[in-house]
């Protein structure tokens, strides 16, 4: 179970403090081993294309670690946001009061916010679909350094081939020579120390890179880690639509049914009621009409038998 005590926001801080010391170490020891290196690197300048290598490993090498370091920074900082939501959610439990403090860029404010939008339209989150969004997201943002420690060694591998082939090169041009060529000689040693160097360079680059990069993931693994383990214990619970509303909405539903059908069924009695009134009207109208036609002809007989007229006037 995560708690602040097993959980504390200084494993991305101490890589980060690593990195520093030793990219400090390496500049300490290119200043003092720099005759040497100065040799090694730039003593066969027969070409540009050892020091266009060098460069271009170095400058991958730090590009890599430059977005290493800006993660392991974001990292912190979600260390953080789970140590102060963590704490919120602690002193929540023991004060009996919502006042959870949180960062709104932070991945659990995302994650909260997620799981209470779901929670807010009834619907009860999808832990699992939610950390498959998270560990994509995550993918997607450390692709730079992952694409960098798969191919920085072998920006080694193709100086040594560019380096060879200047070299075989060379080894052409004296065999081709009826005497011995010096531009040829020095040809083939400046394609030899030139893959020495772009294999030298990118090994040590890697080596310090792979290193680093494989201590990122690490501190993403324990960041995930954690959010995963507070949805677990703490937000699920708080967010998971339970059996029983639903059973008391079903109910409440019923009996608004029921009172509704209750409605319905005095509307249509009283409905009947006020068909059989007009229905006696009717009758009664009926009646009184054969009565008034009755007497309408008893009184056309009076008048014709009175004035002794004919039936037909």
């Amino acid at each position: 179970m995560i708690s602040n005590q097993n959980f504390q926001p200084v494993v991305s801080r101490n890589i980060l403090m690593m990195m520093g010391v030793t990219l400090l170490l390496m500049l300490v020891g290119i200043w003092l081993l720099r005759e040497p290196l100065v040799t090694f690197y730039f003593a066969q300048d027969e070409t540009p294309i050892g020091l266009f290598l060098n460069g271009f490993i170095v400058i991958l090498f730090l590009l890599g670690m430059i977005r290493v370091a800006t993660l392991l920074w974001r990292y912190w900082h979600e260390e953080i946001a789970i140590r102060d939501f963590l704490d919120s959610i602690l002193e929540e439990q023991n004060n009996r009061e919502s006042n959870i403090e949180i960062d709104p860029d932070s991945i659990i404010a995302q994650r909260y916010m997620a799981m209470a939008h779901s929670h807010a339209r009834h619907v009860t989150p999808n832990h699992a679909a939610l950390s498959q969004i998270l560990l994509a997201n995550e993918s997607v943002i450390g692709s730079l350094p992952r694409y960098i420690n798969n191919i920085l060694i072998l920006t080694g591998v193709f100086g040594t081939i560019v380096s060879l082939s200047i070299a075989l090169m060379g080894t052409s041009s004296l065999l081709q020579a009826a005497s011995g060529n010096a531009g040829d000689i020095n040809m083939v040693i400046h394609g030899m120390s030139t893959a020495l160097s772009t294999t030298t360079t990118a090994i040590v680059c890697y080596m310090v890179f792979g290193y680093f990069y494989l201590r990122m993931i690490l501190a993403r693994t324990r960041v995930i880690s954690a959010v995963e383990q507070l949805t677990t214990e703490y937000l699920m619970p708080r967010f998971k639509v339970k059996t029983e509303n639903f059973t008391a909405e079903v109910t409440s539903l019923v009996e608004s049914l029921r009172i509704v059908a209750q409605q319905m069924i005095t509307a249509q009695a009283k409905q009947s009621d006020n068909e059989a009134a007009i229905r006696r009207a009717i009758e009664d109208h009926s009646g009184r009409m054969d009565a008034l036609a009755a007497r309408l002809e008893r009184l056309q007989q009076t008048m014709v038998r009175g004035f002794r007229l004919r039936d037909d006037e």
